[in-house]
């Protein structure tokens, strides 16, 4: 029954989306008119505990994929890069 009810309340009300537009708009304008050497404000700190919900957390395993994806974007710009030194696949 949970779950019916959080796929109403997401798909047939659209909280999920209207909850992320709205809060990406009010990040967008605070950090508009915030002053020029203040810190930027977050996505996560204007939806506070829906932020998880909207976004849930990266697992280790993605968050570990995501880096190596990065390096290896990294060092494929190096001069005299070798591809074949590194096994990416």
């Amino acid at each position: 029954m949970l779950q019916i009810q959080t796929m109403y309340a997401d798909g047939t009300l659209g909280n999920h989306g209207l909850l992320a537009q709205l809060a990406t708009l009010t990040t967008g304008v605070f950090n508009y008119i915030r002053p020029p050497h203040a810190a930027p404000y977050r996505l996560a700190g204007t939806l506070g505990a829906v932020h998880d919900y909207l976004y849930p957390p990266a697992s280790p395993e993605q968050l570990a994929a995501q880096a190596n994806d990065s390096l290896l974007a990294f060092m494929v710009q190096a001069p005299g890069f070798n591809s074949e030194k590194f096994n990416h696949g």
